[in-house]
């Protein structure tokens, strides 16, 4: 079937990476690393015990300093096969129909990062990740004071899964602190191209789209278009 938007919006979003030097969205940010351990109900999917994660926590539109913002949170774990899955998440509104909007936050431990789209799960209906802070994390949304944070501190989130009328299910616990340049060795984050065969990103229409726009940004700065995945840093 002849697909008008998909290129359109490739080709937009490598303009815009293009001519911005970065990534389109999501500019400047901060690589982690660190571990993400699953609940009992879910190591089916991510697999039993600590699992090798690399993150890279970021401002959406590039504020200065501590102007909120779009804050965002991707992050890339070891499934069940130790193949990669990853998450790319955004600050959004906190009801139901809050989910599907980004939203600027004010600071790093305010944030409630989620997926816009949701997932299809194995044996389940639709559902949503989200990820909310635990524990300690800057106050205001400065970059310069979230490295300064990460010096002393990691940071800690509940990440959590929801069906669209429901509260959410603690899915596991991700822990990251600041990475050192031989732990990060990508420095782009897919959830169309890298999830489990029996896990589908919805619904396809939109999220060829989206698909899209991650192709551009990467090939407007240079970046290759696809990834193995597999480069994560140190095993757990």
């Amino acid at each position: 079937m002849n697909d008008p938007i998909t290129p359109v919006v490739r080709t937009a979003f490598d303009t815009g990476a293009r001519l911005r030097h970065a990534r389109f969205f999501h500019p400047r940010g901060v690589r982690l690393t660190g571990r993400f351990r699953a609940e009992p109900e879910f190591a089916p999917l991510f697999g039993t015990g600590d699992r090798a994660v690399i993150a890279r926590l970021s401002k959406g539109t590039g504020t200065p300093g501590g102007v909120p913002d779009i804050l965002g949170l991707a992050f890339r774990v070891l499934d069940r096969d130790e193949h990669p899955w990853d998450f790319a998440l955004a600050t959004t509104g906190r009801g139901t129909a809050g989910r599907f909007v980004v939203t600027p936050a004010r600071g790093w431990s305010h944030a409630r990062y989620g997926s816009l789209l949701p997932y299809r799960f194995p044996d389940s209906g639709v559902r949503w990740v989200f990820a909310d802070p635990a524990g300690s994390h800057p106050g205001g949304a400065s970059l310069a004071e979230l490295d300064e944070h990460l010096r002393d501190h990691q940071v800690d989130f509940d990440i959590r899964v929801a069906g669209l009328r429901t509260s959410g299910q603690l899915a596991g616990e991700l822990v990251l602190r600041s990475a050192d340049p031989a732990e990060h060795r990508t420095d782009f984050f897919d959830p169309m191209l890298n999830h489990p065969g029996d896990v589908e990103p919805v619904p396809q229409v939109v999220q060829r789209i989206r698909e899209a726009a991650y192709t551009g940004s990467r090939r407007g700065r240079g970046a290759e278009d696809r990834d193995t995945g597999r480069a994560i840093g140190p095993q757990s």
